[in-house]
């Protein structure tokens, strides 16, 4: 695999305005992600730094490493105590 096909298959935020990122990731059925909210809702990390686990759609604020469900409504699943990431559909 190429270094250019290995990025391709990576998961990839981008800063869509001030208050969005989207999160892209090759899902078993091909291409999938949402659009959350641009900032952690623990202590306002800056998400497009995020580390995204496509495989278990989690996605880790670089902050204080907040993990939150892609597919599970942005439900937290560890760190600091926190609302749920609000997370939307990515447009088709």
């Amino acid at each position: 695999m190429s270094g250019s096909e290995e990025a391709a298959g990576r998961p990839r935020l981008r800063q869509l305005d001030a208050d969005t990122v989207a999160v892209e990731w090759q899902g078993p059925h091909g291409q999938d992600g949402v659009l959350v909210e641009a900032r952690c809702p623990h202590r306002g990390g800056l998400l497009r730094h995020a580390h995204v686990n496509a495989a278990a759609t989690r996605l880790v604020c670089p902050l204080h490493h907040s993990a939150f469900d892609l597919t599970d409504h942005g439900a937290q699943t560890s760190g600091p105590p926190c609302r749920a990431l609000r997370v939307r559909p990515l447009p088709q």
